[in-house]
């Protein structure tokens, strides 16, 4: 069966509104709404986009719409594809947005993509990729400092809804951190987990600390990081990940990555069909053996 895609404009919409008996407006009231979405048509002699926007609680479902501004300058820098933040006005015979900004830039990941399109993903034995990363703490660091200690990598965002994906990662992280720890003495005393955003520019160090405070016990061992997109996407195409963004939500495999002492991937976890304990396992053997990869 095929879909049909309906794009509505503003005023439906607020017709459609007073056809609920919503609450009507006041003379001269000014009703605004702080929404995030994705540009999917640009009509710059309007001046106005056809945006996807997600839901606005109290107003409407997600959709597609055009929605107008008041200023050109609005859409200034702003691409198809790009995911946005913006301000949606509304009175009773008119709506407009303003406080536009570009939050994921859709060229951003497609340039760095074609840049690298002859890398081919990392194997089991071979040396990890270096990066440049800023972990939870606001820290600058590398991925070359990891040099010397057992660790394991791997790809989350912290909005990511699906709990197959990021949520089901960071329990088996969780999880593999409480059984080293158990372990006491007897685990490899330098082991390390890491957690890159695949949604650097909201990942922030502020957005990251309380997310991981969440999920970890020792802030040391685990940490969570972010970076500039070129250098995140990058490390994800050498690692075998790819992520886009779909309508301002992140789509993305899975892949996580154990790495020895001597900074060579030892084994690569396709998706999240492993376990705590095998992770444990594969630390263990990458801190004692890492001349052996599987």
């Amino acid at each position: 069966m095929s879909s049909i895609k309906i794009i509505l404009t503003l005023p439906y919409i607020l017709s459609l509104a007073a056809a609920a008996e919503k609450p009507p407006l006041a003379d001269g009231e000014i009703r605004t709404y702080e929404v995030r979405g994705v540009v999917e048509k640009l009509k710059p002699d309007v001046p106005a986009a056809v945006i996807y926007h997600e839901e606005i609680p109290g107003f409407m479902e997600p959709m597609s719409m055009t929605l107008k501004a008041r200023d050109a300058k609005e859409f200034e820098g702003v691409g198809v594809g790009d995911g946005i933040t913006f301000r949606l006005n509304v009175t009773n015979e008119d709506g407009w947005i303003d406080k536009v900004h570009v939050v994921a830039p859709a060229a951003s990941a497609a340039a760095v993509k074609e840049e690298a399109a002859g890398l081919k993903p990392i194997e089991p034995g071979q040396p990890l990729p270096d990066a440049k990363l800023v972990d939870d703490h606001g820290r600058p660091f590398e991925l070359s400092d990891y040099k010397g200690k057992p660790f394991a990598l791997t790809f989350i965002y912290t909005r990511c809804p699906f709990p197959t994906f990021c949520p089901r990662v960071n329990k088996l992280f969780q999880e593999t951190e409480e059984l080293l720890l158990a372990e006491g003495s007897s685990a490899p005393k330098d082991w390390r987990l890491l957690s890159v955003s695949i949604e650097p520019r909201r990942d922030t160090p502020e957005i990251l600390k309380p997310f991981a405070d969440a999920h970890r016990k020792d802030k040391e061992r685990w940490l969570f990081a972010t970076g500039e997109l070129k250098d995140i996407t990058t490390l994800t195409l050498q690692s075998g990940l790819d992520f886009w963004d779909d309508r301002g939500l992140i789509q993305h495999n899975l892949r996580t990555l154990v790495i020895d002492r001597e900074g060579k991937v030892r084994k690569i976890f396709v998706e999240g069909e492993w376990t705590a304990a095998e992770l444990a396992k594969e630390l263990h053997a990458a801190a004692a053996n890492p001349a052996q990869p599987r």
